[in-house]
């Protein structure tokens, strides 16, 4: 047996390397049409920002750990062009095409940023988006060239990359200013009044500047090199660096060539075992679809941790096993200018467009108890749904990592299709030196349970 998968980020290289732990006689080729594999892409922020000093320390493994250990043939700058029944043609780095056949083929072509093609100038030097570890090096390199301390830099979106990629130019001395057409940052991840906490948290930031509710028209150029942009209203922002991170979409491309469906989120639809429409063909990653734990409905969530799971269970249904990936929370996290954010499930907006009879409660709170010195803050907001006492998603802000970590028992809650006394129910561990004897957590579901009138 030949399996072949196309793409050798983290939801391709997971699955050659369990098809090839179950399948040792099989052989398993990655074509991947840069030069990396098993890239780390959420940490590129932290490359431009040089908390990580080498591109090549966010590589998860070395090419001989796939190559001579794990026995996968492994072609770097090789790109396919065409992909048919039963077959890919690639192209090689030496420019050369030939024709590889499959018995199996994996389609994990990811995702790539978004660059509108509506915004005036938006293909000026000095424009970057950010979807590849050579972004990142180009990126960097641009930074250390064409810039100096207390220069402008622009970022143009502001979901987690434009926030992320903001903190990494400011470590750089710049004077930064994001962009945001709505109304407040991270939307979709955080509720209006969770995502204005934040902006003022980041506009009250030295040498940072927050912008919402106006988009970008054009970018400023001179001597055919980007100078900031001009909003809609008219205004403009100075900079001699422009960051545009409005997005990502699915690169279905190779998908459709095969006439696989896609699905209604504009990423390739797969079963739980992964399995595209077109018998023997598997897709993973940032290019697949997913179905959501919470609603039961089909979403894209594309995310590393997401991505490997999508691979492994890919890799043991192609060497015969009967693995299935039941769906995701939609979890996630950063953290920026001091402050931890994180989120699972759904928002409160979300819920009520879906058609629930969704509430919500939000706590502000200490860290840890008062009698304790080095405690931090933490706003944690709680939905559910209020017919069933369901929860629904969480959203929290703090000034150290707890947020994060009580974000992640809701996650695991709601891949229970837990409710709110569940929560409260929870033994959350305590000590004084971690955490206030009414962990935040559990104060939320105590005012969710009075909200709820005592219904479960």
């Amino acid at each position: 047996m030949r399996v072949v998968v196309v793409g050798g980020g983290a939801a391709g290289m997971a699955t050659a390397s369990r098809v090839r732990r179950l399948r040792r006689d099989w052989e398993v080729v990655v074509l991947e049409k840069s030069r990396w594999v098993s890239f780390a892409l959420c940490g590129t922020p932290y490359y431009v920002g040089c908390v990580v000093r080498r591109i090549g320390d966010l590589v998860h493994y070395p090419l001989e750990e796939f190559t001579k250990r794990r026995g996968i043939d492994v072609r770097i700058g090789h790109e396919v062009v065409e992909v048919g029944d039963g077959y890919v043609r690639v192209r090689g780095g030496d420019g050369r095409e030939y024709r590889l056949e499959y018995d199996k083929l994996v389609i994990a072509t990811g995702a790539y940023p978004v660059k509108p093609r509506g915004i005036e100038g938006i293909d000026s030097e000095g424009v970057f988006v950010i979807g590849h570890l050579d972004d990142a090096i180009a990126i960097r390199e641009w930074l250390d060239r064409n810039t100096r301390e207390g220069d402008g830099a622009v970022v143009v979106g502001g979901g987690l990359v434009g926030v992320e990629m903001a903190e990494a130019f400011r470590s750089w001395g710049l004077r930064v200013t994001i962009v945001e057409k709505l109304g407040w940052l991270l939307p979709g991840i955080l509720d209006p009044d969770m995502g204005e906490r934040l902006t003022k948290i980041i506009a009250g930031v030295e040498g940072v500047n927050v912008v919402t509710g106006k988009g970008v028209s054009a970018v400023k150029r001179e001597s055919g090199r980007a100078a900031g942009v001009l909003l809609e209203d008219g205004s403009e922002v100075g900079g001699r660096v422009v960051l545009v991170a409005v997005g990502r979409r699915p690169n279905t491309a190779l998908a459709e060539q095969l006439g696989a469906r896609i699905g209604e989120t504009g990423a390739v639809w797969v079963n739980e075992r992964m399995e595209t429409s077109v018998e023997g063909v598997y897709a993973v990653g940032d290019v697949a679809e997913t179905v959501s734990i919470v609603t039961g409905r089909r979403t894209w969530l594309p995310f590393a941790q997401v991505a490997n799971k999508m691979g492994y269970v890919a890799g043991s249904n192609i060497a015969g096993l009967d693995a299935r990936f039941a769906g995701a929370a939609g979890t996630v996290a950063a953290r920026v200018f001091g402050v931890t954010i994180a989120k699972t499930g759904l928002t409160l907006e979300e819920a009520r467009k879906l058609g629930f009879d969704a509430g919500s409660v939000t706590v502000e709170a200490g860290t840890k108890p008062r009698y304790m010195p080095g405690g931090s803050w933490v706003t944690l907001k709680l939905v559910y749904d209020r017919s069933s006492g369901r929860l629904l998603g969480a959203q929290a802000l703090s000034g150290d990592e707890s947020g994060f970590w009580r974000i992640n028992v809701v996650a695991a809650l709601l891949h229970k299709h837990a409710d709110v006394w569940d929560l409260f129910t929870v033994d959350v561990g305590y000590a004084p030196p971690l955490n206030p004897v009414w962990d935040p957590l559990i104060v939320a579901a105590r005012l969710a349970l009075r909200d709820l009138g005592g219904k479960r």
